[in-house]
């Protein structure tokens, strides 16, 4: 079994912030960088926002990652697959143990699992997502529960133990169930039909917010922590959730995702992972304490939710920064949603995928 304690990983004695959420991501990730003393490197800013090549910019920037080699025959099929994505957007900490054992990082393994549910014509009503068993999804997802090694002493018996991802089953497992059960006890059929209903403009004529994504109704979007006795709000999964959606439907708006061309886009913060820290890092945008930076230069694993919390907090703040000296140097085509997607993009191109990120698997946030 796993040491992992899934009661532990979402801290209720934290409030929600009062008032706008997405303000309140700005603010306290702010906070936590000063308070944490992870400085911003205003030369190093400034090369970075030189050196982005437009073209290139522009290619990762504007890639739709919702693109997917299937076919739906209604969208109610589509934003099951595209939530329930977007839900299960964690376990980068496992990401070596997945390339080991599955062939694939995080995402993708999350992604090859949600898809193969749906090829295989499997149910994704919220009472199919509250029953899934361990087993169903490993076997989903393809991540194995249990490996052969050789026995320690004689090497013709090979013996079983818990393989390295177990873990992550676990919590994928964990997260589909509560989320179903929740679906559930409140009336809706599957997550498509709560997707539809958070989307809808809070008064007649007015246009959706994507901050009504930012909601309070399930646990494995509650991404908030205490760090140094104060609250620090990151909200990515669902800040993500909102700004795919707007991506993958605003070229094609019609009336029945009209509610997905959010008039707030622009407000969302960087939805803040360990590619984007990793790579702020390496530029030399943010400069660490040593404390922090042993992360990155020794590859130790982060073992406290509140470190992980103060990297991905620095990393919000730092691309506020870079946006804003962006337009002072006429750089105007580098805004904030895009800014996110071209550094997270370019981590995964040749030349830094090999960068040691930070790595904490004890969340469903990142």
């Amino acid at each position: 079994m796993s040491n992992i304690n899934i009661s532990g990983l979402i801290d209720d004695a934290v409030p929600f912030p009062q008032g706008n959420f997405v303000q309140a991501v700005r603010t306290s990730c702010h906070a936590c960088r000063e308070r944490s003393r992870i400085l911003i490197n205003e030369d190093a800013i400034r090369d970075f926002i030189q050196n982005i090549d437009i073209s290139h910019f522009q290619k990762l920037s504007k890639s739709d990652g919702l693109q997917m080699p299937l076919k739906f025959d209604t969208l109610e099929q589509e934003l099951n697959i595209i939530g329930l994505i977007g839900l299960l957007n964690f376990g980068s900490g496992f990401r070596k143990e997945l390339h080991e054992e599955c062939g694939r990082g995080a995402f993708n393994t999350i992604r090859y699992g949600v898809m193969s549910i749906h090829i295989t014509s499997s149910p994704l009503s919220a009472h199919a997502l509250r029953s899934l068993t361990l087993s169903e999804v490993s076997s989903f997802f393809q991540i194995p529960l249990q490996v052969e090694i050789v026995h320690p002493t004689i090497e013709a018996i090979k013996v079983s133990e818990p393989s390295k991802s177990r873990a992550l089953v676990e919590l994928i497992t964990w997260t589909l169930n509560d989320t179903g059960r929740i679906l559930e006890e409140n009336g809706y059929k599957n997550f498509a039909a709560f997707i539809l209903e958070a989307a809808k403009p809070e008064k007649p004529n007015e246009k959706s917010k994507a901050s009504r994504f930012l909601v309070r109704a399930f646990p494995a979007f509650r991404d908030i922590t205490k760090v140094d006795g104060e609250p620090v709000y990151i909200f990515k999964k669902a800040q993500l959730l909102a700004a795919n959606l707007y991506r993958h439907f605003h070229s094609n708006v019609n009336s029945q995702t009209t509610n997905f061309d959010f008039s707030d886009i622009s407000d969302l913060t960087l939805c803040a992972d360990n590619i984007i820290p990793t790579m702020l890092n390496h530029f030399n945008v943010i400069n660490l304490t040593s404390s922090l930076k042993k992360y990155f230069d020794d590859g130790k694993e982060i073992t406290n939710i509140q470190d992980a919390s103060r990297l991905r907090a620095a990393a919000v703040d730092a691309c506020e920064i870079i946006v804003s000296r962006a337009k002072e140097l006429g750089r105007n085509e580098i805004n904030l949603m895009d800014l996110n997607e071209y550094i997270w993009r370019l981590g995964k191109e040749e030349n830094y995928r090999k960068l040691e990120r930070f790595a904490f698997r004890n969340t469903l946030f990142l």
